[in-house]
């Protein structure tokens, strides 16, 4: 996970001193809530989570860049007789599901130059996810790198030329691969800082 940071960060330095256009990096708190299989394997809401947004405006209404972030969810599952794959366990389950999504994105702006501006919005790339089920001394992993996208609806609200706060719907989804026999899919709700530069 230090890499990711490390990669991350880099990717929001490199892309904010080579922007000649006005450009805007969005820190955020995400939450989230899984959807589908992934929700069937862990139900609970999430309060664990963080995104990285970056846009270069190549269109006054048109931003263009990358969407990265990492949602953690967990659940804890009562005593029983669990049976995976081949192998039956007795015992109390612990679930944690950790996802990695590296897309590159772009935002549509409905109102821009106006304090408040709504947004849609699309990623496309990779996502990373990983289950792990702990029972007793046993741990369980599946995981898999998988096409993904991330639609989004939001808004930005201008605090100054220089800064902004905003508000974000997305759905992460991603498709089976590797361990996963379907999507893997959550929502996340994002309340973000928006640094912004020429």
């Amino acid at each position: 996970m230090k890499k990711f940071l490390v990669i991350s960060a880099f990717l929001v330095l490199i892309f904010a001193s080579n922007a000649k256009s006005q450009s805007m990096t969005t820190v955020a708190y995400s939450m989230g809530l899984a959807t589908g299989d992934l929700g069937d394997y862990a139900s609970s809401f999430s309060g664990r989570g963080f995104t990285i947004d970056y846009r270069k405006m190549v269109q006054p209404n048109l931003g263009v860049g990358f969407y990265s972030g990492w949602n953690v969810f967990y659940d804890e599952r009562p005593f029983d007789t669990y049976t995976v794959d081949n192998r039956t366990l007795s015992g109390k389950q612990y679930r944690y599901v950790n996802t990695v999504p590296l897309m590159l994105a772009a935002d549509y702006y409905i109102k821009p130059g106006e304090d408040l501006n709504p947004f849609v919005g699309l990623g496309l790339g990779t996502s990373y996810t990983e289950r792990a089920t702990d029972m007793g001394i046993y741990r369980l992993t599946e995981d898999a790198w998988s096409f993904a996208f991330a639609p989004q609806v939001g808004f930005m609200y201008s605090l100054n030329r220089y800064a902004g706060v905003s508000l974000a719907v997305k759905y992460n989804m991603g498709l089976a691969a590797g361990d996963f026999d379907s999507t893997q899919s959550y929502l996340s709700f994002n309340i973000g800082y928006v640094f912004m530069g020429n």
